[in-house]
């Protein structure tokens, strides 16, 4: 049976990523941003915006996958990966965490008000 659950969950692990690399791609290269070239623009009747809320949840699933992935092969992870040393997964889990914390926490402007301080008339 686990092993079973292994080959859904790795079956399901590349069917999100294949997704996430098609949304991606399809909104990078062909839904092209901007309001000149992106306006109007439709794949099967889906905006740029539509698709990217399918990029978006079919990445919360995929990492909700990765997460489930983790917790089933923890054995394997602590044993053989870390040989024995347990810290070495904890390392790498902070580091992760680091990394998607840094980017949710980058400062977030708005373009607008940033031109105007730039272009703005000295007094």
């Amino acid at each position: 049976m686990r092993m079973l659950l292994r080959r859904v969950l790795n079956l399901l692990l590349y069917l999100s990523f294949c997704t996430m690399a098609g949304t991606g791609l399809l909104m990078a290269f062909r839904l092209i941003p901007g309001s000149r070239g992106g306006q109007g623009l439709e794949v099967l009747g889906w905006n740029r915006h539509e698709w990217g809320d399918l990029h978006t949840w079919v990445s919360y699933l995929f990492i909700a996958l990765v997460v489930l992935h983790l917790v089933i092969n923890w054995a394997w992870l602590a044993k053989v990966a870390a040989k024995g040393h347990l810290w070495r997964v904890v390392i790498g889990l902070i580091v992760g965490v680091s990394i998607i914390a840094a980017f949710l926490l980058l400062p977030v402007t708005h373009r607008e008000l940033a031109q105007m301080k730039r272009h703005r008339p000295v007094e």
